[in-house]
């Protein structure tokens, strides 16, 4: 975030697994990662996601509104309402340019140098395109990206010597990996999202059969669903 001397994060809350506050039994629940308050009282809200549902800018939207919501209590004015900021860390590709971080904002549409409000701000931080660009060991994202994406030994170092911190992240996560309980939680997390993409490539390959079936080619199949032609052949030899 590179924030300023007077607005620096005071707070920062491990909340994986809890659920926002649901305003009548009907709502949908919401589920955020990582709470982050600054010293202005500004939220700062981090997800990740490895497995594209095709649903991110709704579900950031959704959750964005219940942490920004939320803030106002009973008999409070609207001028109490803080700025609400979501960072979206994605192992995917998702925003339709090339750039690895994206800031979204509500600009007007005809003047975009005219911003109505600053209480929305919106972060996408694509790993997967991160991957193919040369990192750039001045800027503090690359540096934590290169920690995110287990990089080679060589690379951390690099990226350690400019930001030390790196190395008390490193340590704790060799930490975590002693811990049985640690260990046990992310195995059922690693079933939960191979669990995940065989769904998701089930429903593909569903989609794919009804698709062939009706005399579409396979270019087209492809194209819609994200299969591979190779996974095209297998499916009509299967």
């Amino acid at each position: 975030m590179e924030l300023s001397d007077d607005n620096l994060l005071e707070d920062i809350e491990i909340i994986e697994n809890t659920k926002l506050e649901k305003d009548r039994m009907e709502d949908k629940q919401g589920i955020v990662d990582v709470l982050g308050r600054t010293v202005a009282g500004v939220q700062i809200t981090i997800e990740v996601q490895l497995i594209n549902q095709y649903n991110m800018d709704k579900r950031t939207l959704f959750y964005w509104a219940k942490l920004f919501s939320d803030q106002l209590g009973e008999g409070r004015p609207f001028n109490d309402l803080k700025k609400t900021i979501t960072i979206n860390i994605l192992d995917f590709d998702y925003v339709g340019i090339i750039d690895y971080h994206t800031v979204f904002h509500l600009w007007e549409d005809s003047n975009k140098d005219y911003k109505l409000t600053d209480v929305l701000e919106i972060h996408f931080v694509e790993l997967s395109k991160f991957k193919k660009v040369q990192p750039d060991f001045k800027k503090p994202i690359d540096r934590w990206l290169l920690f995110l994406e287990d990089s080679p030994k060589e690379v951390l170092e690099m990226a350690i010597k400019e930001e030390s911190a790196i190395e008390k992240a490193e340590k704790v996560i060799e930490y975590l990996g002693t811990n049985e309980e640690m260990v046990r939680y992310y195995e059922l997390r690693e079933k939960q999202i191979h669990d995940e993409i065989t769904r998701i490539t089930g429903t593909k390959l569903e989609i794919a059969r009804k698709m062939k079936s009706k005399g579409i080619d396979d270019n087209t199949i492809s194209e819609v669903t994200g299969l591979t032609l190779a996974e095209m052949k297998d499916l009509q030899a299967n």
